[in-house]
């Protein structure tokens, strides 16, 4: 009886551990992008950068929530938004400049976009009363209390806490309306798509009035000297000139597209400048939204998660748009900015679950045209190729607490806003100790064996040969322990096999000629070409 039941707890065990973990590294396939993942929990106050095999080669930990990103900046700092401090750490952790954004009266939600001149773009709520919106035209019938727009404001760091705001655009100053004709800014709204309509009503919309556009994403093209933002309550995003002046971006004119902060193009839901109807909405609730870089396979495109509406598209896509440029002026087609429709899509399933986030997440394209998706419910980020073939899925395993490698949890209590996954070659990178620190949870089988499968490909990665091969002896940097070393011609034919290597040197008795030498470790090789004299 005895033996029985030990039996049975051995099975147990073993059926366990064959189990897929729930946190940490999920799926992970061979061809995974190279890099290196950054996200911030949202219940908690750490920042993780993490490997491709789901293992910590970072932590930054801060004193308060995030409010909600955070980027590696070029130089090798963290710069992070909380929910009332914007701070710049070192790799180390050290604060190097800080700063308090309610003190100043700055209430910066969502999204920062750091620029190359080392000023921060902020989202901040623009908050306006019943009174001051009718005077802008708006129906009174469709006043709340408070009505919030947002204004983006640039914000120079000076010394280690302290800022200035050095520019600043707000969508008050580019409304326009067709209600109250004694206003200055009553005009045709279908003949103004550089302005936006404060009358304009999606009653399938929650909280529309409070949060009228509700800013929740910006970037910036350094190229184009231009500004990108994602209004998830319109269902469109804006690009603006950011090379105009403070006193320009109030108005109409200046800057290199003479059109001072107008709007230069808007897409994803005409019908909020009264072009097109419903059919034509093609954003619903959108985050994220990016120009892809430079020197990346589909720059200059723009990236952005498309959430979906429950009531009319309860799923969520990922897309490409190819906006159609002239000089500095976006092109229109009946007066509606081009392009008609998506340049690339994806919707479907990720670890058999359809992707649909009612709020928040995000993804952005990497530089083999690959995207990264970040469902935020979840904390789950992913890797997809441009064919929808799944890649790679890390859970995030940090909440309140630390959850364990086959815990359930319910959904938000590990959700992150979004991720950034940086390419192994990033600048930002370089000089830094990107050495694995172990993984967050207690332990995840799937990190292990990649894991493994790393320390194998580094090893054979740093084999170095003489080259060319002298007096037929093949000699490397160091001693190497192979499973099995080949020597191939150029028509691909075996000369030789050693199996079982373990030396500093190979004696080889070949003509003279090129050949290939391939390593073999645990079923990983690789191959180099030399000439043999």
């Amino acid at each position: 009886m005895i033996k029985n039941i030990t039996f049975i707890l051995i099975l147990t065990v073993s059926i366990v551990r064959s189990q897929t973990p729930t946190v940490g590294l999920i799926f992970s396939d061979d061809n995974v992008s190279e890099g290196y993942t950054l996200f911030t929990p949202e219940v908690n106050n750490s920042v993780y950068l993490i490997n491709n095999c789901g293992e910590k080669v970072n932590e930054w930990t801060f004193t308060e929530l995030p409010g909600a990103t955070c980027y590696l900046l070029e130089n090798g700092t963290l710069l992070r938004a909380g929910r009332n401090m914007l701070e710049i750490r070192d790799w180390d952790n050290t604060v190097l400049w800080n700063y308090e954004m309610n003190a100043n009266e700055l209430n910066q939600h969502h999204d920062i976009e750091p620029l190359p001149n080392g000023n921060i773009l902020c989202i901040v709520r623009d908050s306006y009363t019943n009174t001051e919106i009718i005077a802008q035209g708006k129906n009174p019938l469709t006043v709340d209390q408070v009505i919030d727009l947002d204004k983006i404001v640039e914000l120079k760091p000076i010394g280690t806490n302290d800022a200035e705001i050095v520019w600043e655009w707000k969508f008050i100053d580019h409304i326009i309306q067709d209600y109250d004709n004694t206003k200055p800014n009553f005009g045709i709204v279908e003949n103004h798509p550089e302005l936006m309509d404060i009358n304009y009503i999606d009653s399938d919309i929650e909280n529309l009035e409070r949060g009228y556009t509700h800013v929740n994403g910006i970037d910036y093209n350094a190229n184009l000297d231009q500004i990108m933002i994602s209004a998830r309550n319109l269902n469109e995003i804006y690009i603006i000139d950011h090379s105009t002046t403070t006193a320009e971006a109030l108005g109409h004119t200046g800057g290199n597209s003479n059109l001072g902060g107008d709007v230069l193009w808007r897409w994803g839901n005409p019908r909020v400048y009264k072009q097109g109807g419903v059919e034509n909405q093609k954003l619903f609730s959108q985050h994220d939204v990016k120009w892809v870089e430079s020197g990346y396979l589909d720059e200059g495109k723009i990236s952005v998660f498309n959430n979906g509406s429950t009531e009319t598209r309860a799923y969520s896509t990922v897309h490409l748009l190819d906006p159609e440029i002239s000089g500095n002026t976006y092109i229109k087609e009946n007066n509606t900015f081009k392009p008609l429709n998506f340049n690339w899509s994806w919707g479907g399933s990720i670890l058999e679950k359809t992707m649909y986030e009612e709020i928040k997440s995000g993804t952005h394209s990497l530089p083999n045209g690959n995207f990264i998706i970040c469902e935020s419910s979840l904390g789950q980020v992913s890797e997809i190729t441009k064919m929808g073939e799944h890649l790679w899925t890390y859970k995030n395993p940090s909440g309140n607490s630390i959850f364990n490698q086959f815990e359930t949890f319910s959904p938000y209590s590990n959700s992150i806003f979004r991720a950034e996954k940086y390419p192994s070659n990033y600048i930002g990178f370089s000089g830094k100790d990107l050495t694995p620190k172990g993984i967050i949870e207690n332990e995840n089988s799937i990190s292990s064996a990649c894991a493994t499968l790393s320390i194998v490909q580094y090893e054979i990665n740093n084999i170095r040969i003489t080259n060319p091969v002298i007096d037929n002896v093949l000699k490397f940097n160091q001693t190497i322990k192979l499973d099995a070393i080949r020597i191939i011609d150029v028509n691909g034919k075996v000369i030789s096999t050693s199996q079982n290597f373990f030396n500093d040197h190979l004696a080889i008795n070949v003509k003279s000629g090129f050949y290939f030498i391939e390593f073999e470790k645990e079923k990983i090789t690789r191959r180099l070409k030399v000439i043999v004299n």
